[in-house]
């Protein structure tokens, strides 16, 4: 029902009389219809007749049809009536029809095909029975496979015999839906179509002459009502005057816009929700000209019934003469028609109408009469068939010259048809043929706009007439001949598409929607729509739909509902984003031209208010880039705010997270994208970007960061596949909030006056509100979501440009002063990875982004360093320094080695006297014929000099080689270094530019130069470089190549080659252990600087196996290991498995010395205590996840902590235990075993996948999820940036730092002081005394990474490092998968789990290998063990097949004391 009834309206008594009536007869009309189908099976090998069945059968399709169009229903729902609404007669009518394939095909291929000769009669009523089915019928499967239907209803419809020739009409009108069947009969059509519009109008003529003839007879029998005399209403009535209330309440939903229709199974009303269609879109051209003119997008919408959910009890309905029955609010103006007493009747009735509901049938939802056939069925049924072929170019002529314009405005008229839906398939014909721009310039240019306003409204014209507004939108030539219209009809034109939104009819909304999506680029549309408060209307839209509501989502909704409401949220998200568009675009052309009133330059045009304005994605890019780079703080932007009151923002952030969970949507990226740009748009304003640091409810009581929702959309991570527009529309709201300038202006634009106090607090408050989105960017993550898109590849073909976002978002971000010290010490600018991503794009074709990519990644190491990037210098910032050095260092150099370098320069050249004179003037003394220093200079590098050192322009250095020919080839000073001046006559007369000289020339003494060439007249030729500039950038060169620059260095020689000194200790420890030995006499403890570093490298790369334990049972894997303290000189490990036992093994003679059955899954992880009394252990599911045991005596249960997947103890006093679930960390007491604590904060979460809380060295505070605690007053201390989504990071045991995955914090100044790339994925292990530790990446159950486990280098080995440095020491390959590892107290002997193989493969191949630490393996050890392996595997595969054996000869004897005496040998055996 899309009546007002389930919209939440009262129900007229008309409504309450169809439900009755519906209820009772539809059971009746299904039993009418079998029982008639029953009876036609039984009388078909008869001669029955079987007219009389047909029309049987016709007369109770009819009846349900009057109840189903009486509900009023979307009259472009094309849906089954099954489907539409599954309580409808009508729909289950059809279905019961259906059924029987039999009867339909009898009905199409023998009564319509085969008995025109015979039964014309029984043909007649086939096409009426088969006319009334076409609602549920699969049009294009009767049409177009069924052989010579299509030619007959041609034949037929060209007859004058009544009714068949209109039955035929009708058919024909559902076969040119198709566009098959249109284009293989084109030429049919283009003879008939004349013939309907003759015919067309004869029935007019008629229709005109009876009713004149009928209204006077008709006075009588209408004054015989009760009170008819009060029906007719003066023009001066005040009641016909009363103003237009204001529309109350929420304004509901609507369902927005589709193209194609699909055509819908016959039978069972089901399908693809998304096949469920309304046309809502000009169908495409069949020419050229007509493609250019109709909508583009091709989308289908559903329009099921809705539901409009108040947002709270006191939200007011509308009454149901408000909503569907004529009323004098509800009309845009008074209309006349005719009555039957002859008077003018007022069709602006109000709340006190005395008419009765069959007066306003006519006016409303019209009549369906089929049989007997009136005047106006006929002119419908010719209409229904012109709507289809009104696209078609080759038959635009003919519409034009045999009248369709004055056609059309006559059925426009209510007061011509007096039946609305007479007009509403007029309606559709004009909208087929506005798609032409010739016929739709004609129709605006004579007054159809006007006309078209005045129908009747609320009724099924008026959702016709917004089919009609949309398809005359996307002709701009119209559109700007409609803006040229007089102001009261345009007010009326968006007063009456403002009143659609709010129609009870789907497509009724959903074309007003589009309309405006298309119209917003016209500023006289746009200032109107603000003026009518349309902006708040049209937010009402998608405010109101129950799919967004955080309590419910729609859960109780159909599918086509759900479907219709998000194609709603897509098309009301899509006319947003045109009407901020329009309106930025507006005031940036305000402040271009304020911008030029005071900096000068060109004037800015402005676009006429009937043009429409450029609003491409380019266009609004550069115009959010100059508002954000100009605008003030407190800078007032209307619609903007009316939007925030609106409480816009926050709706929109709920809907972007929302859809995202859209996966069965098509239109999920359109929608999220959409939904960004406005926000994009919106963010230029400071108080849009504090909203976004504001909590957005969701779903499930839960609540996030706005800016957390856009960084997800801007990493892809809340979509299956990341869509490249997607990601680029979040880049660009970061973008304004981060990007934004530090010192905003307080006034208007280019306004600069002096630093008043006023001024300064708004200077101020513009950086708090720039300080605050890097603080909430930085919260939620934004630093690792913009470094991981820096390396983005797919897609390749917008790879290059979100890189660049990304960069540029990154820059503006690293303004900050704790941002730029964090990123500062990341891998990317460290290691020179950046350098790499700045050589080449990713795809060639996209250099031009590239470049973009290039600038700011410059600016961003420039920002991040300090210094300026040289070309030439490695990007990184070591390099940077070291070009920074070489900057701050004075050269100098001796003079008499540069004389000496002339000398030789005289001396190949030939210049014997100058040489001479030099020598003796310069006091050079005797050269030495065997000294050649500059031979010596020329190879002091071999690398090429970088464009920064090189040369200015139009000079360079050139190297003689020796032996060149020459007078002094023979001299022993060859090979040196030339300099070459330019040799060009005019680069060394030339003292301005020519052409300004040609100007001035010309110009008679009266020419006034312009700015440009001002500065080019500014601008002289350079002054050529001096001979001491050219040696000391030559110098400085030498010296950006020194490993260790020093910023103070002695003078330069020009003749040896330059390089700094290294520093060398004299106290430094020998690399060599056994010196490092002797040497620690003279220099305790370590035998020098750095000893206890080489030590440490020494023993802690050396590992030797000593043993390896193996389940004896060899029925389960191990999982996990761990030392048990040394106690009573034994020393255990415990191991826990598979199945869920713990075992113990010595570790003196390998053999199980005790099992413990603790969990009903495999043990995951287990920790004894230090005094090896308790033990804890946690499974991998099940309840309870984790459990304390007592170990003292009796192993038995103490505590359980059923939700933690994770467990340990405290690290001072083990008299606490803290557990992890998810991000939650739980505090226990062992002695009461009760939960004392609870860490976690909603909006401080990381979400890390492997989160393990942990306490630091002296319990007093907490690492979890990535956030530091104070335990004592149970609130966090500081959320550590996230850069993976894995490892949550462990307390170093110095206690001044944190180690999370791959990077090192400091706890004291929460600085990231180190990136370690090595223990990237990694978990750590510290040794005893915390000075070293192991990192390996363990394969654990379900492990999400275990692919990229596969494919790490370091996947099966495990690295140690320098836990003072962080330097690696060895990385030692085992060959096998690690699940754990862990060290003993002593140090000595570390232990791992190697698995070959998964752990749900129970494979055999599960041992617990320890090795000894410090000491190497000896030759033939390696052979040994894979040999030992190998036997081990070999006898465990025999006892296998031995098993099977056995088992097979059991079940072949069944002799019990032979199986005994066999089981007793093989225990013998074993």
């Amino acid at each position: 029902d899309f009546g007002s009834t389930l919209l939440g309206e009262p129900a007229t008594n008309f409504e309450v009389q169809y439900s009755r009536m519906g209820t009772r007869s539809t059971s009746q009309s299904v039993e009418a219809v079998v029982a008639i189908l029953q009876q036609w099976e039984r009388d078909m090998g008869s001669a029955v007749d079987p007219l009389p069945t047909i029309n049987r059968l016709a007369e109770i399709v009819e009846r349900e049809t009057d109840e189903y169009l009486g509900k009023d229903p979307d009259p472009f729902d094309d849906r089954h009536p099954g489907r539409a609404d599954p309580d409808s007669g009508f729909g289950l009518v059809l279905k019961t029809l259906f059924k029987d394939n039999e009867f339909m095909n009898t009905l199409v291929n023998n009564y319509i095909l085969t008995q025109e000769r015979e039964n014309i009669e029984l043909v007649t009523a086939a096409c009426r029975l088969l006319i009334d089915i076409l609602p549920g019928l699969e049009t294009s499967v009767v049409f177009q496979e069924t052989d010579g239907i299509v030619e007959r209803l041609f034949r037929w419809a060209k007859l004058e015999h009544e009714p068949l020739s209109s039955y035929a009409t009708g058919l024909l009108a559902a076969a040119m839906e198709t566009q098959d069947v249109a284009t293989n009969y084109r030429e049919d059509n283009s003879e008939l179509v004349p013939q309907m519009l003759a015919k067309l109008k004869c029935l007019r003529e008629q229709m005109g002459r009876e009713r004149s003839h009928q209204a006077d007879d008709d006075f009588g029998m209408t004054m015989d009502r009760p009170f008819a005399c009060f029906s007719t209403l003066d023009n001066t009535s005040p009641l016909s005057t009363q103003p237009k209330p204001e529309a109350r309440g929420p304004v509901r939903n609507i369902t927005t816009a589709g193209t194609q229709v699909v055509g819908l199974v016959a039978g069972n009303g089901s399908g693809d929700v998304e096949g469920a269609a309304i046309r809502t879109e000009p169908p495409s051209g069949r020419t050229e000209e007509c493609s250019n003119t109709t909508p583009k997008s091709t989308e289908q919408i559903s329009t099921g019934k809705r539901q409009l959910v108040p947002d709270d009890d006191s939200s007011s309905k509308r009454s149901r003469t408000e909503g569907s029955l004529p009323m004098m609010g509800m009309f845009t103006s008074p209309m006349k028609v005719p009555s039957r007493a002859g008077s003018s009747m007022s069709l602006s009735l109000h709340d006190c109408s005395n008419s009765s509901w069959k007066e306003q049938v006519p006016y409303v939802i019209g009549r369906h009469q089929m049989f007997p056939l009136d005047l106006v069925m006929k002119q419908r049924l010719i209409l229904q068939y012109l709507t289809p072929l009104g696209e078609y170019q080759e038959l635009l002529a003919t519409f034009f010259e045999l009248g369709a314009m004055d056609l059309v405005t006559y059925y426009m008229d209510l007061r011509n048809t007096q039946d609305v839906r007479l007009t509403f398939d007029a309606l559709k014909w004009l909208a087929a043929l506005l798609c032409h721009k010739k016929f739709a310039a004609e129709f605006v240019s004579q007054g159809g706009l006007q006309k078209l306003l005045q129908v009747h409204r609320p009724s099924m014209a008026a959702t016709g007439v917004s089919m009609c507004l949309y398809y005359l939108a996307y002709n701009e030539d119209a559109m700007e001949r409609v803006c040229l219209l007089p102001h009261n009809v345009l007010a009326d034109l968006v007063d009456y598409t403002l009143w659609l939104l709010e129609c009870s009819h789907e497509s009724g909304r959903c074309h007003a929607t589009m309309f405006f999506t298309v119209t917003f680029g016209f500023r006289t549309i746009l200032e109107l729509f603000d003026r009518q408060d349309g902006l708040r209307k049209l937010y009402n839209l998608m405010s109101t739909l129950q799919i967004l509501r955080t309590d419910d989502q729609g859960e109780n909704m159909s599918d086509d509902d759900i479907y219709a409401s998000r194609q709603t949220t897509k098309h009301v998200c899509t006319a947003l984003r045109r009407y901020f568009e329009a309106h930025l675009s507006i005031r940036v052309d305000a402040m271009k031209r304020a911008l030029q009133r005071t900096g000068g330059g060109s004037p800015v045009t402005p676009v006429p208010p009937y043009k429409a304005g450029t609003l491409t994605r380019e266009a609004m890019m550069g115009n959010m880039e100059m508002v954000v780079e100009h605008a003030p703080v407190r800078w007032h932007w209307e619609p903007a705010q009316e939007f925030f009151h609106l409480g816009g923002v926050n709706l929109l952030l709920q809907m972007i997270s929302l859809s995202s969970e859209w996966r069965n949507y098509s239109g999920r990226t359109d929608t999220i994208r959409a939904g960004l740009d406005i926000l994009a748009i919106l963010t230029v304003t400071p108080r849009a970007q504090l909203l976004l640091c504001e909590a957005v409810t969701l779903p499930e009581s839960s609540a996030t960061i706005g800016m957390n929702i856009i960084l997800g959309m801007a990493e892809g991570e809340h979509l299956t596949t990341p869509d490249a527009d997607v990601q680029k529309a979040a880049l660009q709201v970061i973008i304004n909030c981060v990007c934004g300038p530090i010192n905003r202006l307080g006034g208007g634009v280019g306004r600069v006056g002096g630093a008043t106090p006023r001024r300064r607090n708004i200077l101020r408050s513009g950086e708090d509100v720039l300080s605050k989105m890097w603080h909430c960017v930085r919260a939620n993550n934004g630093i690792k979501v913009l470094l991981n898109l820096f390396t983005v590849k797919s897609p390749i073909t917008d790879a290059d440009e979100i890189r660049a976002m990304a960069c540029r978002a990154l820059c503006g971000l690293a303004r900050c002063g704790t941002v730029k010290q964090i990123i500062s010490k990341l891998q990317l600018f460290s290691s020179g990875e950046m350098q790499r991503l700045m050589k080449e794009p990713t795809l060639q074709e996209k250099r031009q982004e590239h470049l973009k990519f290039v600038k700011y990644a410059a600016e961003l190491l420039e920002r991040i360093s300090g210094k300026p990037v040289l070309s030439g210098y490695e990007a990184t910032l070591a390099g940077l320094n070291r070009a920074d050095i070489v900057a701050q260092t004075r050269i100098s150099y001796n003079s008499k080695e540069l004389m000496q370098l002339i000398h030789s320069h005289l001396l190949h050249n030939g210049m014997m006297d100058t040489a001479a004179s030099l020598q003796r003037e310069a006091g050079l003394g005797r050269v030495s014929p065997h000294h050649e220093p500059i031979r010596h200079v020329s190879a002091i590098h071999h690398a090429p000099i970088p464009m920064a050192s090189a040369p200015p322009q139009g000079h360079k250095l050139v190297r003689v080689p020796a032996g060149s020919a020459g007078p002094s080839s023979g001299s022993p000073l060859s090979g040196h270094l030339k300099f070459v001046p330019p040799t060009s006559a005019a680069s060394r007369t030339m003292k301005a530019p020519h052409f300004v000289r040609q100007k001035s020339a010309t110009a008679g003494g009266n020419f006034l130069p312009s700015p440009v060439m001002r500065k080019q007249m500014l601008k002289t030729s350079p002054a050529p470089p001096t001979l001491d500039s050219i040696v000391k950038k030559y110098l400085a060169e030498q010296h950006s190549h020194c490993r260790n620059p020093v910023s103070t260095c002695p003078p330069f020689s020009l003749i040896q080659p330059h390089h700094c000194p290294e520093p060398k200790y004299r106290r430094h420890a020998p690399n060599n252990v056994a010196a490092r030995l002797v040497r620690r006499a003279a220099f305790p403890i370590y035998g020098g600087l750095d000893g206890s570093s080489y030590d440490r490298q020494y023993i802690y790369s050396r590992f030797r196996p000593a043993r390896m334990l193996r389940d004896s049972e060899g029925d389960s894997s191990f999982t996990c290991c761990t030392f048990m303290p040394y106690a009573n000189y034994h020393k255990y490990v415990a191991l826990g498995t598979y199945s869920g036992e713990l075992k113990l093994y010595s570790l003196v003679t390998g053999t199980e010395e005790a099992t413990y059955i603790c969990h009903n899954c495999a043990i995951m992880h287990c920790q004894p205590s230090r005094d090896a009394g308790l033990m804890l252990t946690s499974g991998s599911y099940g309840r309870p996840l984790s459990v304390l045991w007592n170990m003292n005596g009796v192993f038995t249960r103490q505590m359980t902590m059923p939700e933690d997947n994770y467990v340990e103890f405290s690290k001072l006093v083990q008299d606490r235990v803290i557990g992890t679930k998810n991000e939650i960390a739980h505090i226990y007491d062992i002695q009461t075993g009760q939960k004392t604590l609870t860490l976690v904060d909603p909006d401080l979460t990381n979400r890390y996948n492997k989160n393990k809380a942990t306490f630091n060295a002296t319990d007093d505070m907490v690492l979890s999820d990535g956030v530091l605690w104070d335990v004592r007053s149970a609130q966090p201390i500081h959320k550590f940036d996230k850069f993976n989504g894995n490892i949550s990071g462990v307390f170093h045991p110095n206690g001044l730092e944190i180690v999370i995955n791959s990077e090192i914090w400091d706890m004291r100044s929460f600085h990231l002081l180190h990136t370690v790339p090595s223990l990237d994925q990694c978990q750590v292990v510290f040794n005893n005394n915390g000075t070293v530790m192991y990192g390996a990446m363990f394969h654990e159950e379900e492990d999400e990474l275990e692919d990229d486990w596969l494919k790490n280098t370091y996947g099966s080995s495990f690295r140690t490092f320098d836990a003072t440095d962080y330097s690696p020491i060895a990385t030692i390959d085992v060959k096998r998968n690690i699940f754990d590892l862990a060290t003993d107290a002593s140090d000595h002997y570390l232990a791992l789990i190697e698995n070959q193989g998964s752990m749900d493969s129970l494979s055999v191949e599960s041992v617990c290998r320890l090795y000894e630490v410090g000491r190497l393996r000896v030759d033939g050890e390696d052979d040994e063990d894979e040999e030992q392996d190998e036997e081990d595997e070999e006898e465990l595969e025999d006892d296998e097949d031995e098993d099977e054996e056995l088992s097979q000869e059991e079940m072949e004897d069944g002799d019990g004391e032979d199986n005994i005496e066999d089981e007793e040998n093989l225990d013998e055996e074993g």
